[in-house]
Order: C-alpha cells, then sequence, then structure tokens
C-alpha cells in the first residue's frame, strides 16, 4: 500500500457491528498504513458499515454494509489496496474508459459471503472507484439487508445496482464487462 488509509465504521448497537469492529481493529493493527475511527451512523443507509477514507477523512468511494468475511475477505483487500495504490494494474482502454466517466455513478453490489462468483464484480466496481472520483462502490451482504433484496427483487447473487435502479444486473463481471455496461 502506497498510502495510508483510514477505515471509517458506522456501527449501531447490534453484534454485528461488533463483530465488524472487531474485524477491522485486527485487520489495522496488521499494518502502519491502516487506522480505524468511529464515524456518524446517521450518514449511512445500513448498518453496519465500513466506509474507506484517505488519511485525510476523505471518502475513497468504497465501502462494506456487513462484515467482509467469507469469499468477500479478499476482496475487500484488493479493494484496500486499490485505494492505497498502486492498485491492480489496468491495461490502457480499460484506464482510458475509466477517466472517460464524468457524470457520478453509484454501484451497489449485493452480495452473499459464500457466493464465488461475486468476488469479480466486487473488485471490478471497486478497481473503477478508486481509479475515478466519479464513481462509488457500495457492497452490501444480501443476508443482512432483506430490504434490498425486495427492492430490485434479488433470485441471484451478485446483483449490481447502478444509480439506485437506473439499471440492475445479475452475474459476475470483471473490469472492461462492467465498463460496458456503464457505456449503455
Amino acid at each position: 500500500m502506497a498510502s495510508p488509509l483510514v477505515l471509517r465504521l458506522c456501527l449501531d448497537g447490534t453484534p454485528l457491528s461488533a463483530e465488524l469492529r472487531q474485524y477491522m481493529e485486527e485487520l489495522a493493527a496488521q499494518s502502519g498504513k491502516l487506522s480505524v475511527e468511529i464515524g456518524d451512523a446517521a450518514d449511512v443507509d445500513h448498518l453496519p458499515c465500513v466506509q474507506v477514507c484517505r488519511a485525510d477523512g476523505s471518502w475513497t468511494g468504497l465501502s462494506f454494509h456487513g462484515v467482509p468475511g467469507g469469499h468477500e475477505f479478499t476482496s475487500f483487500v484488493l479493494g484496500l489496496y486499490n485505494a492505497a495504490g498502486p492498485g491492480q494494474a489496468l491495461d490502457e482502454e480499460s484506464r482510458a474508459a475509466i477517466q472517460a466517466i464524468r457524470n457520478p455513478v453509484e454501484l451497489q453490489v449485493l452480495v452473499s459471503l459464500s457466493c464465488t462468483m461475486c468476488p469479480e464484480l466486487v473488485t471490478a466496481a471497486q478497481r473503477i472507484a478508486a481509479e475515478n472520483p466519479n464513481v462509488t462502490a457500495q457492497v452490501y451482504d444480501l443476508n443482512h439487508f432483506p430490504d434490498l433484496r425486495e427492492r430490485y427483487q434479488v433470485m441471484s447473487v451478485p446483483c449490481l445496482v447502478v444509480n439506485g435502479g437506473e439499471q440492475v444486473s445479475f452475474g459476475k463481471k470483471n473490469v472492461r464487462q462492467l465498463l460496458e455496461l456503464l457505456a449503455q
């Protein structure tokens, strides 16, 4: 990791929040580049949540709602690497397409921690968000947020929701496939 990051926790009084806090404190203890702070829970719709922030406190656009365990642990760590730099390699065509995104794009990725196909979409969404400040990538462990399952009629994961429902797409996608979808 080239730059330090702050893991901002937005918590409520649930056991899941306590688990997230312990998990993030243990993760931060593994690197001098990570620290943990408590954020304002009123700023977040679905708790608990960890927002990945820069050292100056500004949000990178990456967050995870729930506890990023199971198959999502690796994608969470890759998200930290992508946000802190240098990040996973991108081909020039993909980098140019990411930089060409001028309007705000909110990506919500609805996952299950036991899904083996979810991490590819999570990693792709986070990679794009880490590269372009106009894009945010928020990941939700659907097991804890049945309101999202109902709202978007989720029958399988991963489920990608673009800009609050303008587009809803199912299935794994890499960076290029996700950029093609966003270009539609």
